[in-house]
């Protein structure tokens, strides 16, 4: 799929069954998510990721965060709750109008719709912690590697990005598909893993070192899927006597 037509998926998902299109869970298809209990699943997770991080020492400077691929705010919103801001980025326009809408920590954080496949809106070292989980195995390996490198990018150094990433398939060509919903109807989500050696090089190429590597034992029986947690190199200062 390529990056347009990743785009119109996304966008006619976020238009017809945005909390689904999400979190898959069984049952909540059709509009069926209970919101409150769509949210809290977020407000969970926030819990979970900040005893795991906790649990490996893994210290976040302070400073702003950013969620990718932040949907409707499920995650965007439990991540206020650790930060002085929080920036939420999707690229499905409808999705991001409408986390606008369910937002409830004001100014504290924001939306953007970025529709493009880098984070060019961003400047370099913007913030302290970047933030992905389920999103980027629903792209082609090219364009989850890239944003892989713009999240380290946009670390001030001493930063922590952490992401969540498919890295192989367990059961070749097994694994299920959200179809469209007619042939013609760009409503769909592809998997797509993206090989553990590419992920390391481009955190290594990015001036990134991983803290901590986990495999995530939500992946289900189809995939291998990693957690991790990477720190943005600092500067090294050159003595004089070196230069």
């Amino acid at each position: 799929m390529d990056f347009e037509r990743l785009r119109r998926n996304w966008e006619n998902l976020g238009r017809h069954d945005p909390m689904w299109a999400i979190l898959t869970a069984p049952g909540t298809e059709g509009g069926k998510w209970d919101e409150a209990a769509f949210f809290r699943s977020g407000d969970e997770y926030g819990e979970w990721l900040r005893a795991w991080l906790a649990q490996h020492g893994i210290v976040v400077p302070g400073g702003d965060a950013l969620d990718f691929g932040c949907g409707i705010g499920r995650i965007t919103q439990a991540l206020a709750a650790m930060f002085p801001r929080v920036v939420g980025v999707d690229i499905s326009a409808p999705m991001v109008e409408l986390a606008r809408k369910k937002n409830r920590h004001g100014e504290r954080v924001q939306y953007v719709c970025n529709t493009r496949p880098d984070l060019s809106a961003f400047a370099d070292g913007s913030f302290a912690f970047t933030h992905t989980a389920i999103v980027l195995q629903h792209m082609r390996a090219e364009y989850a590697l890239g944003y892989l490198r713009e999240f380290l990018r946009l670390l001030r150094p001493g930063g922590i990005a952490f992401f969540q990433i498919p890295t192989a398939e367990l059961v070749p060509g097994a694994a299920p598909m959200a179809p469209a919903i007619e042939p013609a109807d760009e409503r769909h989500m592809e998997m797509h893993v993206t090989p553990k050696a590419d992920v390391l090089a481009a955190i290594g190429g990015g001036g990134g070192e991983v803290v901590r590597e986990e495999e995530d034992r939500w992946a289900g029986l189809y995939w291998q899927s990693f957690h991790f947690a990477v720190r943005k190199r600092l500067a090294r200062t050159v003595p004089l006597g070196e230069r």
